[in-house]
């Protein structure tokens, strides 16, 4: 008996203290995926990673991504890590500064981006860009000088030190729980301390033939027109290749990274769609925008047309506008 009260009490004392008992069982609603696209790397070589967010949830739901954010505290950090093999303990060698230093004599910003459920976007990541840092977010990264061996590098995205961040994401604690207002299923719901991505090995190799073609991949031969133009920055024909006869442009040799369009346009005509691209040349890492035009007015017809009605008050029977229209119309 005296076992069984024990028992009882035990019980009792569990349920009282349950309240105040959390776990932090939350499936995490994004998800972050760091890709390296080469591994072995001389220093001040450039180094390009890739990450990839993923709505985790069955809901479409919005977040930040860097975009053409100048000032204040970068969102996406990497940070570096040596790593003792007999002991598997890691020791952090290097971070990215968290606070930006770059040209802000053009007002940048983040940029907002809408996932479908389970949808993915991807951003790139150029370490040691240095002719592009101060102007790209995407390139204001660098590694100095690490003696050779391996390591591996990490992934770390905390946007809550960005204005704009609680009207996408709403964060909650250690325990799990909901930090502020109550559950908003309109908000992407993520650690206040942000969320790292998996490890990835780079190894640093001072001897490394800087000719290696590890990572480098592409449909096109080597005697491809597109990528010939590229490397020359003749942008002019690089145009006229995208126009008339280049298809997956992402998938060319020296395409390094083609971005997502935005998530809508204007419906007026014209209007008008980008996205930026970037281009590796001879003379190092290039950033592009190509700019589509959608729809078109055809100017002549329009004129008739209204003639027609301000004189005789009738619509004539012509197509003054196509919406059908897709064209390239810069590469700057």
């Amino acid at each position: 008996m005296k076992l069984a009260g024990t028992k009882f009490a035990a019980l009792l004392i569990s349920i009282l203290f349950s309240g105040m008992s959390y776990a932090d069982l939350r499936m995490p609603e994004l998800a972050m995926q760091l890709i390296l696209k080469k591994s072995v790397h001389q220093n001040r070589e450039i180094i390009q990673f890739e990450v990839k967010f993923t709505n985790q949830t069955n809901r479409d739901l919005s977040m930040i991504i860097p975009g053409s954010q100048n000032k204040g505290k970068r969102i996406l950090q990497l940070q570096v890590f040596s790593v003792n093999n007999a002991t598997n303990f890691y020791t952090k060698v290097f971070e990215n500064p968290l606070e930006l230093e770059m040209d802000t004599s053009v007002i940048g910003s983040v940029y907002f981006k809408r996932l479908r459920a389970r949808e993915s976007v991807s951003i790139p990541l150029f370490v040691n860009d240095s002719s592009n840092a101060r102007k790209y977010i995407f390139s204001n990264y660098f590694f100095p000088d690490f003696p050779d061996g391996k390591y591996e590098v990490i992934a770390y995205y905390n946007p809550f030190g960005e204005s704009l961040a609680p009207y996408v994401f709403q964060a909650y604690d250690d325990h799990g729980r909901t930090i502020g207002d109550s559950l908003n299923p309109e908000k992407m719901q993520i650690d206040a301390y942000g969320i790292y991505s998996n490890y990835v090995q780079l190894t640093i190799d001072s001897h490394m033939a800087t000719t290696s073609e590890e990572g480098k991949q592409g449909i096109c031969s080597g005697s491809c027109h597109f990528c010939r133009h590229i490397e020359k920055q003749q942008w002019h024909r690089v145009k006229k290749d995208i126009i008339h006869r280049v298809d997956d442009i992402a998938q060319h040799r020296n395409v390094l990274f083609l971005f997502d369009g935005p998530d809508a346009v204007l419906s007026s005509l014209p209007s008008y769609y980008s996205r930026q691209i970037v281009l590796e040349t001879k003379n190092g890492i290039v950033y592009k925008e190509l700019t589509w035009q959608i729809g078109r007015i055809f100017s002549l017809r329009s004129t008739i047309h209204k003639w027609c009605y301000w004189i005789f008050r009738w619509n004539a029977p012509m197509r003054t506008s196509s919406t059908k229209y897709f064209h390239l119309i810069s590469v700057r």
